[in-house]
């Protein structure tokens, strides 16, 4: 049966003034609560989508290479336990789609094959995670990731990527496209040049369900995708963060669709509603999709 689950790879505790930039602290704090170190939540949702007889996973959380850069929650489940918990293994994964290479969603791309030479990690030592499964990310977005600048190299970890070039399991995309007959990637920039989002048709679960609008980092939280003007300190093209929002609160309004925010901790699961007046997302619940 056709189904999306919402794996996670853990909750960071991220600084508020990078998940909201220049929305003043007066504002945001009505509507998230940070903790005494200022920091919030951040869930590193990763779903697992079974459609057109494959299962296909969008991003790939922080993985492990990498521990000391992140700050989780005392307990963390990762994906690949996640994974095992549904009774299914990485060579079960057949597709993985990355909206974007920051290193909270591209981790588990590859991991280890055996001990590091060094204390570093060593490229050639890193294999894909998902050794059965084609991976899929904008060009634009790859050719960024692999020659960064000041404000990017630190959020772009080459290890998470490159060996999946090098393995010849990676695949670019210019623009739009289907990857299966129920499953469409469509450009969201901003929060990266090249990031994508996708939509699962809604056909795909029932002849009347709404389309489903994977948002990956188009907006951190649902507040910011209702907000227009609420985008993060990381985001490298604000003003375009602001109209992808813009074209996608009017296209998800239109659908009814059903969207799923890549870090939200309390509503990952809503619906856009605009009355002329004011919007709002509402949390909506569909049988096909368990959080």
């Amino acid at each position: 049966m056709n189904s999306i689950r919402l794996l996670s790879d853990g909750t960071l505790l991220s600084d508020s003034g990078g998940a909201f930039g220049l929305v003043p602290r007066s504002k945001w704090s009505k509507v998230m609560a940070a903790d005494e170190k200022g920091r919030l939540p951040q869930v590193l949702w990763t779903p697992l989508i079974f459609v057109d007889g494959i299962h296909i996973l969008v991003d790939c959380g922080c993985g492990d290479k990498y521990d000391s850069l992140f700050e989780f929650e005392s307990h963390r489940t990762t994906q690949l336990e996640q994974l095992a918990q549904l009774g299914l293994t990485p060579e079960d994964i057949g597709m993985v789609v990355l909206t974007h290479l920051h290193g909270d969603h591209s981790g588990w791309c590859t991991r280890k094959n055996g001990p590091a030479q060094s204390n570093e990690i060593q490229t050639s030592a890193l294999v894909p995670t998902y050794p059965n499964a084609k991976y899929f990310v904008q060009r634009t977005e790859y050719e960024d990731a692999v020659a960064t600048n000041e404000r990017t190299r630190n959020t772009y970890f080459a290890d998470n990527f490159v060996p999946l070039s090098q393995a010849g399991v990676l695949t670019l995309l210019d623009g739009p496209c289907h990857l299966t007959q129920n499953v469409q990637v469509v450009l969201t920039p901003g929060h990266t040049a090249g990031h994508q989002s996708l939509i699962v048709a809604g056909q795909a679960f029932g002849q009347d369900e709404p389309p489903v609008l994977i948002l990956g980092e188009l907006a951190t939280y649902m507040i910011q995708f209702e907000r227009l003007p609420w985008v993060t300190a990381y985001d490298v093209l604000p003003m375009r963060t602001i109209e992808s929002k813009r074209a996608w609160q009017g296209w998800a309004q239109m659908h009814g669709a059903t969207l799923i925010c890549s870090h939200e901790p309390i509503t990952p699961v809503g619906s856009f509603r605009n009355s002329g007046e004011y919007s709002k997302i509402i949390a909506v619940q569909r049988d096909y999709i368990v959080v």
